[in-house]
């Protein structure tokens, strides 16, 4: 047999590449994770007005970095400012309408206590006549008039209370209409307050499309804020490498503003749980399974610190990035 038993037919060499191959990639799947499916992430904050009216102002530059507490929109002021001394007039009305009722309760204790009063000294005068009566001294008939007088004041007595009654039942509902007012007014006051948008966070400004003359509406953004704080890479990790990875492992990244060099990072979290279904994607996070025409593996988020990386250079939010790790 030519070649002896060292002699390897072209068929038996394939079979053998192939599981070489095979074996080479298990090994390296196992030991090393490698992905392109990565990005840079900042902090977002979405700006919102928080109440709908005409822009008078965009004092701030696209991409321009603000801080907390800067102008970023103005909104028409006018009619909030109109809405405030009304709310005022209509607080002023209700205080007046509640001190006129606190004095009507005043003068419904006077008619109390002057038909208490009343009660009283007629009830002695019945006590002192029927004893008179009772010695002849005083007639039936005056006796007869005091009894019914005292009953009369009896009566009256029961209306200043009756009255009494309505008049702080009165002071009640106009407290309550008042502090409503108060509370109107207040409100008033944060819309007029709130017609300037102010940034809530140190941040760059990201591109916008509102310019002063549009009108926008309460709750819808207008522009966002990348934030100075939280940067990181998020790496979609396929399920079998993301599950064995643990925090505080190292990472080696690469991002696409600094193309030519390797960094050194740290895992910090490992998402444990995804959205099959792009319904809700700010309660779980989904990550789509299909391309153009290849199904992928389902994947799941892995954060990254950026460690020194951040000292010399200023990520791009969303920028492409790349990790290796060994395990």
């Amino acid at each position: 047999m030519p070649g002896g038993i060292f002699h390897i037919s072209g068929p038996i060499k394939v079979i053998l590449g192939a599981c070489a191959l095979i074996g080479a990639y298990v090994v390296i799947d196992y030991f090393f994770t490698y992905t392109a499916d990565a990005y840079v992430s900042a902090d977002v904050v979405r700006v919102s007005p928080e109440i709908s009216g005409f822009v008078t102002e965009v004092p701030v530059d696209r991409n321009k970095a603000v801080k907390a507490g800067e102008l970023l929109m103005q909104i028409d002021p006018e009619p909030f400012a109109l809405a405030v001394q009304e709310a005022r007039a209509q607080e002023a009305m209700s205080l007046a309408n509640l001190r006129r009722s606190e004095a009507e309760v005043q003068v419904a204790e006077a008619a109390v206590t002057a038909a208490v009063a009343k009660v009283a000294n007629l009830s002695a005068q019945q006590q002192r006549f029927e004893e008179l009566t009772d010695n002849g001294f005083v007639t039936q008939q005056r006796l007869d008039n005091i009894t019914l007088s005292l009953e009369e004041a009896n009566a009256e007595t029961d209306s200043a209370r009756d009255t009494l009654r309505a008049a702080a039942h009165q002071v009640e509902v106009q407290r309550s209409t008042y502090e409503a007012s108060q509370a109107a007014t207040a409100l008033a006051q944060y819309n007029l307050r709130k017609s300037s948008l102010l940034s809530p966070v140190d941040g760059v400004v990201s591109e916008y499309t509102v310019n002063p003359g549009n009108y926008v509406l309460q709750g819808i953004p207008q522009m966002a804020l990348i934030t100075n704080t939280n940067w990181r890479i998020i790496a979609n990790l396929i399920e079998r490498h993301a599950a064995r990875l643990k925090p505080g492992q190292t990472v080696y990244f690469q991002v696409s503003s600094d193309p030519y060099r390797v960094h050194k990072g740290t895992v910090r979290s490992i998402g444990r749980g995804i959205s099959r279904m792009d319904q809700d994607p700010r309660v779980l996070p989904y990550i789509p399974l299909t391309t153009d025409w290849i199904r992928l593996s389902q994947r799941f988020p892995v954060e990254i610190d950026m460690g020194e990386f951040l000292e010399d250079h200023v990520p791009m939010h969303g920028g492409d990035a790349r990790i290796f790790l060994v395990h």
